[in-house]
């Protein structure tokens, strides 16, 4: 028997998918590390910069998707649109925003390790991301 999940289009699989992405993560995010750290109030400091966000273990540890969630939405040509993130002179390789499609208020940042591989975090404030990308960009 086939999953009806698999008998979607493929269009509507990409979108589900994203879905199911940003569901796991917005319930990853009650557990571990983000008890005790406030992405939010991270974000929107004013003193917060985006060299700091993309090297703070804290934020990306209560952020991060798993491997598999992230695999989804960066293997979907229906995800989104990926902005590349100015260099930050760290030794993290490049990283982007990841704007989903039909979600404007939110944002994932994937992050590149050494060795190339990539991590997904979010949901996160397009908002706040943006300007923080705008600091940076200055």
């Amino acid at each position: 028997m086939i999953p009806a999940f698999l008998t979607l289009p493929a269009w509507r699989r990409g979108a589900a998918g994203l879905a199911a992405a940003a569901l796991l993560a917005a319930c990853a995010s009650q557990t571990g590390a983000s008890k005790h750290f406030d992405v939010d109030a991270f974000l929107r400091a004013s003193d917060t910069a985006l060299p700091e966000v993309l090297a703070n273990p804290d934020f990306l540890a209560a952020t991060q998707a798993s491997a598999n969630d992230c695999a989804v939405l960066l293997q979907s040509v229906s995800s989104g649109v990926l902005e590349g993130l100015p260099p930050t002179g760290s030794e993290r390789g490049p990283a982007w925003l990841l704007h989903p499609a039909g979600a404007p208020a939110q944002v994932w940042l994937v992050v590149s390790k050494n060795g190339g591989e990539r991590t997904c975090h979010g949901p996160l404030p397009a908002d706040a991301m943006k300007a923080l990308v705008a600091r940076a960009s200055t």
